[in-house]
């Protein structure tokens, strides 16, 4: 071979693929990053949306300095002009408010439906009241059957302590609730206009707050130093003025309420006056019915009392009348005895043969000593009863003759042996 041919080895050829190779696959890169055709039945896109994807991020161009400054200035300038505009309105709400209170023409109506509110508040209590009055009272009217004139008196009692507890709720009560409801409702109408102060004042804060952001967003806009400078004092001092006018709505507020609640008082005070009347009147006619109650009552228990007084004796006396027949009864054959036996000695006094028999019995009984006592009684006639005292007297008696009769006998020894002892 010549020595200047080439001869190919293995080497190269390889290199030779390998370049082959990359050429090809640089060359399939582009197709598969395109994206897949749309299909057939798909509308037709515009052209806009087949450029290409590089066009589409791109970003948008920044703001430059001088465009955030101006937006800044225009939002600021909104916020100015909101917060004055609901600094504003609060004024207005409280000026309208406060103007409530100047026409106390109104005070009577008002007064009126208080009175209305506080008897709906009290109608309960009241009419449970009057029904407890009703039960005591028709207790009082059925304690005479019992004939107790202590269970009456406390049954009346009971029935005027609940008639004060109607007339309490009628009139005290009543007067008390209107009170209260007058006294909280000028309460909610101060915490109304201290609210309605207090988001005035808030708002007129938040134009002076508005004011001072303004004057910072005009400085970095490049507006003039005293433009925004006296633009800056100006809604200063606006907003200072909301504040302070705010303040004096307030206490305006504060004393128109006062005055007119003092209107309303006046009003109120009558109107409870009469329910303390009215109440008075019912309870005068409630007593009345109690005391009426109370007579009726007590009359009753009266004829109960006298009537079980005359049954009582009424029973006594049968008792009595029972037991007294009772001894007749027993005595009765007695007496007819004793009858019987004094016919007898009558009938033996009148004979002949009895008179000598009598004459002969009274003069043995003389002579011997033996039955004179038979001829006295015959002779006196019959011997008197002799009661339990009279018994009790003769054993007396009895006793002592028997202590005496030995004392005597030992007494008068005594007394004939002395002179032969000595």
């Amino acid at each position: 071979q010549h020595p200047c041919s080439i001869v190919p080895n293995r080497g190269s050829i390889m290199a030779r693929l390998v370049l082959a190779v990359a050429l090809v696959s640089l060359l399939c890169l582009p197709g598969l990053a395109q994206p897949a055709p749309a299909p057939a039945d798909s509308t037709e896109q515009d052209d806009d949306s087949t450029q290409p994807a590089e066009k589409e991020a791109t970003p948008a161009p920044k703001p430059s300095k001088e465009e955030l400054a101006k937006q800044a200035l225009s939002r600021a300038t909104e916020a100015r002009k909101e917060a004055l505009e609901h600094a504003d309105d609060a004024i207005k709400k409280l000026k309208a408010f406060v103007h409530l209170f100047d026409d106390h023409a109104d005070a009577k109506t008002a007064a009126a439906g208080i009175e209305e509110s506080a008897q709906k508040d009290v109608e309960k209590s009241a009419d449970d009241a009057e029904n407890t009055f009703q039960s005591r009272l028709g207790t009082l009217a059925k304690s005479g059957s019992s004939g107790d004139s202590k269970a009456v008196a406390a049954a009346a009692k009971k029935a005027n302590r609940a008639a004060k507890e109607v007339e309490h709720s009628a009139g005290d009560d009543k007067a008390k609730a209107m009170r209260e409801l007058r006294k909280h409702i000028q309460k909610a109408k101060k915490e109304e206009a201290h609210t309605l102060a207090r988001k005035a004042r808030e708002g007129a804060r938040a134009a002076v707050k508005a004011a001072h952001t303004l004057e910072r967003a005009e400085r970095h806009a490049g507006v003039k130093e005293d433009s925004y400078e006296r633009a800056l004092d100006r809604n200063a001092r606006i907003g200072e003025g909301m504040e302070d006018q705010a303040k004096d709505l307030q206490d305006k507020a504060d004393d128109k309420i006062e005055k007119y609640f003092d209107t309303l008082e006046g009003r109120s005070e009558p109107l409870e006056d009469d329910a303390r009347e009215e109440a008075a009147k019912h309870l005068a006619e409630e007593r009345g019915a109690v005391r009426g109650a109370t007579k009726q009552a007590g009359e009753e228990a009266e004829k109960v009392r006298m009537a079980a007084k005359k049954a009582a004796a009424e029973a006594k006396a049968e008792a009595k009348a029972s037991k007294g027949k009772e001894a007749s009864d027993a005595a009765e054959p007695t007496e007819s005895a004793q009858k019987a036996k004094d016919d007898t000695k009558a009938a033996d006094g009148a004979s002949p043969d009895g008179a000598n028999a009598a004459g002969a019995s009274a003069g043995g009984d003389a002579s011997t000593g033996g039955s004179w006592p038979s001829a006295f009684a015959t002779a006196a006639g019959p011997v008197p009863k002799v009661g339990a005292a009279g018994l009790m007297v003769g054993l007396l008696v009895f006793v002592a003759a028997a202590v005496a009769f030995p004392a005597a006998l030992h007494m008068r020894r005594t007394v004939r042996e002395a002179p032969l002892l000595g």
